[in-house]
């Protein structure tokens, strides 16, 4: 069975801040963070990872090379936008609470019933548009890389929608999920077409 690890990236200001932090906005890592990667890093090294498959975004990219520069082996990094996190349109960098109040509906069925939100108001994406770009980087990244195991470097919606899609959570379902942590471990296996999940949200490694 291959092994596909999906790591979030560090926490960052605005994740501290409590603010919209989508896939067309960045904010830096806190010092906390580069600590955390390390010790993913740490963490995940004996497994001697040939490719590592990322986000572009730079809290990625950050928490990307941190977490690789404590392996020992020779290594690629293939970024795709495909791993994106989920586009929040003209709700990007914005005060949480205040998307909370100011349209209720729109943010409950962000967090509790996404087969329900619809983002066209303020052009931001759709679970599924999102669900099917995440979907198709990790498929691409099996086919091209079939023979070991892979780790996937990325943001906290993109791997939950897509991770409980490709085990076969339906669209409804998709934040039933505890939300993950920064530095995270998520591990699913994949054998036959088929994917099944090994562990969710695991930061034992942080303590």
């Amino acid at each position: 069975m291959q092994r596909l690890y999906f790591v979030r990236h560090g926490m960052t200001e605005y994740n501290l801040a409590n603010r919209v932090q989508g896939g067309d906005i960045d904010s830096p890592l806190l010092p906390q963070s580069l600590e955390d990667a390390k010790k993913t890093g740490l963490c995940l090294k004996d497994i001697g990872f040939k490719h590592i498959i990322a986000s572009p975004q730079k809290r990625v990219v950050e928490t990307t090379r941190l977490i690789a520069s404590q392996f020992e082996q020779d290594f690629t990094i293939h970024y795709t936008d495909d791993l994106k996190e989920f586009g929040y349109g003209s709700w990007e960098g914005a005060f949480i609470p205040h998307w909370k109040e100011s349209s209720p509906d729109s943010f409950y069925h962000l967090r509790h019933r996404p087969d329900l939100y619809d983002p066209s108001e303020f052009n931001g994406e759709t679970y599924s548009e999102l669900i099917a770009r995440g979907s198709k980087a990790i498929r691409r990244s099996i086919e091209q890389f079939p023979d070991t195991d892979l780790l996937f470097v990325g943001h906290s919606i993109t791997w939950t929608t897509t991770l409980l899609s490709l085990i076969g959570t339906e669209l409804k379902d998709l934040r039933s999920q505890e939300p993950l942590a920064n530095t995270s471990i998520t591990e699913l296996g994949y054998a036959d077409g088929h994917f099944t999940l090994n562990a969710w949200n695991q930061t034992d490694h942080l303590l």
